[in-house]
């Protein structure tokens, strides 16, 4: 089983035209509503692929807890919620026509993370993945939960987001110590930008995402490259989320390197065809068009 800690949102991704002057307007072409964190988003994708999840987090007491709740448990994701606001999280999405994003973060339950995990909990996962709360103490949180976690044993994977990527190589470190795998985009790694050497001196491995020109591992038996075939993107939305969910999917089916970054580009290219961080292919596609392909080839 894989658990998650992270924020509980609702996203509420809104459509424009273009973004206005200061002091303008904008009209809303559409909007659409739905269940978002990044570590909820992994979680939901890796359930869908039929994996055991579990997702621990801090939520409010209003009709977006119900919204989220129902969403995750319609795709069999296991809750440990915990309400500490009256209000659920909520991130505002702008999106214009040339694909441009702007977030407006509503921290309310997310922003309080009042998160305990117990010996069961610690015991009963395999992997944890770890994923930041827009609060003041979310670094501290998951350099507990890592800390125990690998004190059983167990895969720790880190998300550092820009919030954690932008505090360097410094601070960081210091929960480096205690992860096996850290997913981060390239526009996060420049504030690691010399300190390769230092990260996989820490870590099992890097995974880097790089948009439109594809995705690369960095460990130290060398760098794997997969490149990402050309789709038309509706919204990138939660596409290092889904990457993460098929090349976690390939991992822990103790597929190569390669295939792994095959798995997650090829679910984050599905991803961004589709409004909302939420869209994944069905797991026999992934089996079907990735794990076949290289069958074929090898």
């Amino acid at each position: 089983m894989i658990a998650g800690v992270g924020p509980a949102l609702i996203d509420y991704i809104c459509l424009i035209d273009e973004y206005p002057e200061k002091g303008g307007h904008a009209v809303v072409n559409r909007r659409v509503k739905m269940a978002g964190g990044a570590a909820s988003n992994v979680l939901y994708g890796l359930s869908k692929f039929g994996l055991r999840c579990r997702f621990y987090s801090t939520i409010g007491a209003d009709s977006n807890a119900d919204f989220f709740i129902k969403s995750m448990k319609e795709i069999k994701v296991d809750l440990r919620l915990n309400v500490t606001h009256p209000e659920t999280g909520r991130v505002d999405v702008y999106i214009d026509s040339e694909g441009e994003r702007t977030f407006f973060v509503h921290p309310n339950a997310a922003g309080i993370v009042e998160v305990a995990l117990d010996y069961d909990d610690y015991k009963e996962s395999d992997y944890f993945y770890l994923d930041p709360f827009p609060a003041d103490d979310s670094f501290d949180l998951h350099l507990e939960v890592a800390q125990k976690a690998k004190a059983f044993s167990k895969k720790v994977i880190l998300n550092p987001g820009y919030s954690y990527a932008i505090s360097g190589f410094g601070k960081i470190r210091d929960i480096l110590r205690y992860v096996d795998i850290m997913f981060i985009s390239e526009q996060e790694y420049r504030f690691f930008e010399g300190h390769e050497k230092e990260i996989l001196e820490l870590i099992e491995l890097l995974v880097v995402t790089m948009g439109e020109r594809g995705s690369r591992t960095i460990s130290e038996e060398g760098v794997v490259y997969r490149e990402v075939e050309k789709v038309k993107a509706v919204d990138t939305t939660g596409a290092g989320d889904a990457f993460a969910a098929g090349f976690l999917f390939a991992y822990m089916n103790n597929k190569p390197l390669g295939v792994c970054l095959d798995a997650g580009n090829f679910v984050a290219s599905y991803s961004i065809q589709h409004f909302g961080a939420k869209n994944f292919p069905m797991k026999e596609e992934i089996e079907m068009i990735v794990f076949e392909s290289f069958n074929q080839t090898s």
